[in-house]
């Protein structure tokens, strides 16, 4: 699921600045890959960052965009594991 999230990140991050040059998408594809997308785009929404020219969308989009990815590929994966750990837990009958 983790994959899936850097994946879909790495995606959007490609079209946000496909007309940008290749050095600022792979500066924005290494935001992502360390795990640091999340707080870069609340510090741009905090500062009030304009959408920049050559880009799709502003950044609270791109935040908003960010956000729901994490949300389908990691949070709502896990949370089927979790639930399917507790369903067989009291499937077993064991005290939950």
């Amino acid at each position: 699921s983790l994959t899936a999230s850097i994946g879909l990140q790495l995606m959007v991050v490609v079209i946000q600045y496909r007309k940008k040059g290749m050095l600022r998408i792979l500066k924005e594809c290494l935001i992502v890959m360390t795990g640091t997308k999340a707080p870069t785009d609340a510090y741009r929404v905090a500062l009030g960052a304009e959408q920049e020219r050559d880009t799709q969308v502003d950044p609270m989009t791109e935040m908003t965009f960010s956000k729901g990815t994490e949300l389908f590929a990691e949070s709502i994966p896990g949370i089927v594991i979790q639930l399917s750990a507790i369903v067989s837990t009291i499937n077993s009958g064991e005290n939950v």
